[in-house]
């Protein structure tokens, strides 16, 4: 695998179904010569879910990137300091497991920050072992913002042809009406139209979902849509985007899978969620915007309940490795 942007693919909670999910798509034929990945994660781990999936993939232990061969037939496992212990707990929150998971993804953007590779992957963390580790953030991207100096990292929803970003995110649901003003719906609107672009939409057109019942019925079910997201959306338009609304939520997507739209702004995580996760279940992925590369992982969670049987889609993450591949810096 000697061509394409080299990947980092961050193993995720080790006691999760990210490990099998690594070994499943790295044995996949596609992508030789389209990108170089290497997975940081605990050795022994990847090496005992090859085994027991019966994949002949070779996992081959590197100290530093810059040892990694990229050959056919194995993968280098970069391994932070720490260790996971052996054996493995049962599937479930484990602080120390948080912990781990924490520290691959936090190597991974020290190597962003220092050039060294194109895009991230990473297999699902949980959040509860996340915080049980000591981490005070709601989520990775906040921890991310952090540790790489981000101004405003945020989320894309790719889900096939219609591509979604919220304007809140992991918060309280009673905290969301404080976080929706006119300059961060107009910020996602631009963030949406700016990857849209890169994505290969010449002229992106965007829809602007609206926060209340009916689009709030002309004030009746609240003025956000009046005083907030309509000044927001007049903003952007004087941007020269293409961006209409509000829409009412309970017909954005609808409308995007007719062709109105290449992409939502939504105002909450399940108003962008729900749909997407109805929309297909299992090949969508969560990108990572606003950093130094491309962060991109699954649509779902560690799946503690089928961890360890070797029963699990890999599609999620396939689609988040493609996506990475996609937007990644060579």
């Amino acid at each position: 695998m000697s061509a394409g942007p080299v990947i980092a693919i961050v193993m995720g909670d080790p006691a999760g179904i990210g490990p099998e999910l690594i070994v499943k798509v790295l044995a996949e034929d596609g992508w030789r010569g389209r990108c170089r990945p290497f997975v940081i994660g605990d050795l022994q781990v990847m090496r005992a879910t090859a085994d027991s999936l019966g994949v002949a993939l070779q996992f081959q232990a590197i100290e530093k990137l810059d040892e990694a061969a990229f050959a056919a037939g194995q993968v280098d496992v970069l391994n932070p300091p720490g260790h996971v212990p052996v054996p493995l707990p049962s599937p479930g929150v484990h602080p120390v497991l948080g912990e781990a998971a924490a520290r691959y993804l936090e190597l991974a953007y020290q190597l962003a920050l220092q050039g060294s590779v194109g895009g991230v992957v990473m297999a699902p963390m949980n959040k509860e072992s996340f915080r049980a580790a000591g981490y005070d953030h709601y989520d990775e991207l906040q921890f991310l913002g952090e540790i790489t100096g981000s101004d405003e990292p945020f989320i894309l929803a790719a889900t096939g042809p219609v591509k979604a970003v919220a304007v809140t995110e992991h918060i309280p649901f009673a905290d969301i009406v404080h976080h929706i003003t006119r300059e961060r719906v107009r910020r996602h609107i631009e963030h949406l139209h700016q990857v849209l672009r890169r994505l290969g939409h010449a002229a992106p057109r965007i829809a602007c979902a609206a926060l209340n019942p009916h689009g709030g019925e002309g004030g009746l079910f609240g003025r956000e849509e009046i005083d907030v997201i309509a000044p927001a959306i007049s903003d952007a338009q004087a941007l020269d985007i293409d961006v209409s609304g509000p829409v009412p939520a309970d017909i954005v997507f609808k409308r995007a899978l007719d062709g109105d739209f290449d992409g939502v702004v939504c105002m909450y995580h399940d108003q962008m969620n729900i749909a997407r996760k109805l929309l297909a279940r299992s090949n969508i992925a969560t990108l990572w915007l606003g950093l130094p590369v491309i962060g991109a992982t699954t649509a779902h969670g560690t799946a503690f309940d089928i961890a360890g049987q070797g029963i699990a889609d890999p599609g999620s993450l396939r689609a988040a490795l493609e996506y990475a591949i996609r937007l990644a810096r060579q």
